[in-house]
């Protein structure tokens, strides 16, 4: 994967200008390398998530970068509302984050109770690709099973979610072979073990885009650029 990233990164300054551009529900989504191919997926009803009863009408797609029959493939589901409670008569949306580190998994974002909005990072060390897609993205499976999707082997995760008031939200989770890495950031504080401190400050890139988009009015959402951090020898927490 390091070799595939590498060449898109070289060619990025390049490619900025002629990113492809998809959407997802009310967000446009950006990518800053060429090469992403759009799987749409089946749309969904999605429970509220705070402290109303009721469900949103729910987009996801998936984007896949890398060759189609390569173990090197990265993957970025999104999910979104295409619309929102509306405020007003519709009322309001409060929650009830908890958004808290384990001694395997890092996370950041807001905790407390009836809370008028949403955010929770996740960031994970090194795990087997068949318990990641089980837990977080099951689509994924079957397009593995369809040839879609190719990777078999651990992947690491980065999963940003943010929701407001007015039950809009989006859903990022991104799955790579290498870590990611964000240059000039920097991370002080203590991680579990196996989190990379790159591809934390690359995940907060991401909440950062991911929180822009859903106050924004055209739901612009910039990935940011897909490139690994230097390469580490690391052992698959949840096996291969």
């Amino acid at each position: 994967m390091l070799k595939v990233l590498a060449l898109g990164w070289l060619a990025l300054g390049a490619l900025v200008a002629q990113a492809a551009d998809f959407s997802v529900g009310r967000v446009e989504v950006e990518f800053a390398e060429e090469g992403w191919r759009e799987v749409p997926l089946p749309d969904t009803s999605r429970a509220f998530g705070g402290d109303r009863n009721g469900v949103l009408a729910v987009q996801s797609k998936l984007y896949i970068w890398g060759a189609p029959d390569s173990d090197e493939q990265s993957l970025v589901l999104v999910s979104a509302n295409s619309q929102g409670l509306g405020g007003g008569r519709g009322g309001y949306m409060t929650y009830s984050p908890n958004c808290r580190s384990d001694d395997q998994n890092y996370r950041e974002g807001n905790e407390g109770f009836k809370a008028s909005f949403m955010q929770c990072l996740m960031v994970t060390p090194l795990y087997g690709s068949k318990g990641v897609f089980e837990a977080l993205a099951p689509q994924v499976l079957d397009l593995q099973t369809s040839g879609q999707v190719s990777v078999q082997g651990p992947i690491y995760t980065v999963w940003s979610r943010h929701a407001i008031s007015t039950g809009s939200f989006l859903d990022v989770r991104v799955f790579v072979r290498s870590p990611l890495g964000a240059a000039g950031a920097v991370v002080e504080e203590t991680l579990p073990t196996g989190i990379r401190p790159e591809q934390v400050a690359w995940g907060r890139q991401l909440k950062d885009a991911v929180k822009s988009s859903v106050y924004s009015l055209s739901g612009r959402l910039a990935i940011p650029p897909i490139r690994p951090a230097p390469l580490v020898q690391n052992t698959p927490v949840g096996g291969g």
